[in-house]
């Protein structure tokens, strides 16, 4: 049955009444009774983007009030989403990083300001046959410096080739060349081989990344092969008002599996936990920028290293 211009009004002003509370029902009530009158009053409206489409008719102020409760309850939803998840996961970098946050733990430790880079490429072998679409390549090169940026810590390579088991998860194998600058003597080279699994995938927290490595690990200063098992959690989170740019949070755990002649001892090696902000610029280029704490467990002095964390990603 067709509604009245006077009896629009009246569900108007009942729909203002409860627009400031817009309890979660709201909206899904309130945008298929504004449809409902969308012949009388001469609209359009996209269900999908909560917007309107055209207005048509004189009762402009009639939609007026119902146009911000779309907005308002587009808004709502968004925030009922995101935060809960963004504490969700700021609250995984912060756990993880509390079996170091007492003072006990701190008594005895040594700090430093660090800067880190991170270039990494990768893509898949489809360019070169379209059978080859699921083998993937990867190529990584990480200058690390301390002293605020002032000294030469690190350079690390790491080519690998992977091969996509599914749309979601991907077998890798690679090799490492390690360069470390001591602040005392000579530098140092380590080789590494390495595999890893990774699973990547949307989850109601955002884009979620698991990522499990196995390294072999020789050091020039030595002889024996030391063996590190590495586990990361990573969320890549849009903000709803700039999809482009997002909040990235990670941590990673480190163990030695055996204990070598050239200092790695077995059990816990280090953990490292990052907070920060991703722009994807093209569908090829993505940057990311934060904070990065490094907590390293030593024989002596345990280590807590401060880093801004640098990382530019091409995808081909």
């Amino acid at each position: 049955m067709p509604i009245s211009v006077a009896e629009s009004r009246g569900a108007m002003r009942e729909r203002r009444d409860v627009q400031d509370s817009a309890p979660k029902d709201v909206c899904d009530k309130v945008l298929p009774a504004i449809s409902s009158n969308a012949g009388l009053m001469g609209v359009i409206i996209d269900h999908e983007h909560r917007t309107l489409l055209r207005q048509s008719s004189p009762t402009k102020g009639i939609l007026m009030m119902p146009m911000q409760m779309i907005y308002h309850c587009s808004i709502m939803r968004s925030a009922r989403s995101f935060f809960p998840s963004l504490y969700l996961v700021i609250a995984m970098v912060v756990c993880s990083l509390m079996p170091f946050a007492s003072p006990t733990a701190w008594a005895d430790d040594a700090d430093d300001f660090r800067l880190w880079g991170n270039v990494t490429a990768r893509g898949n072998f489809g360019i070169i046959d379209s059978d080859l679409k699921r083998w993937r390549w990867w190529m990584e090169v990480q200058p690390r410096s301390r002293e605020s940026g002032k000294e030469m810590d690190q350079l690390l390579i790491r080519p690998g080739i992977g091969y996509a088991l599914t749309d979601h998860s991907t077998v890798w194998i690679g090799y490492a060349h390690v360069t470390n600058y001591p602040a005392v003597g000579d530098e140092i080279v380590e080789n590494r081989l390495w595999q890893q699994y990774t699973w990547s995938g949307p989850t109601f927290l955002g884009a979620f990344t698991s990522r499990t490595r196995f390294e072999q690990r020789w050091q020039e200063n030595g002889d024996d092969t030391g063996g590190r098992f590495r586990q990361m959690f990573k969320f890549n989170w849009p903000f709803w008002f700039h999809p482009a740019a997002s909040f990235v949070a990670w941590d990673e755990m480190f163990v030695h599996l055996n204990t070598t002649d050239w200092g790695a001892r077995q059990g816990f090696d280090q953990n490292r936990g990052f907070a920060g902000l991703g722009y994807r610029w093209t569908p090829q280029i993505l940057t990311e920028v934060g904070y990065l704490n490094q907590y390293i467990n030593t024989a002596n002095t345990d280590r807590m290293n401060h880093i801004l964390s640098l990382n530019l990603f091409l995808d081909f």
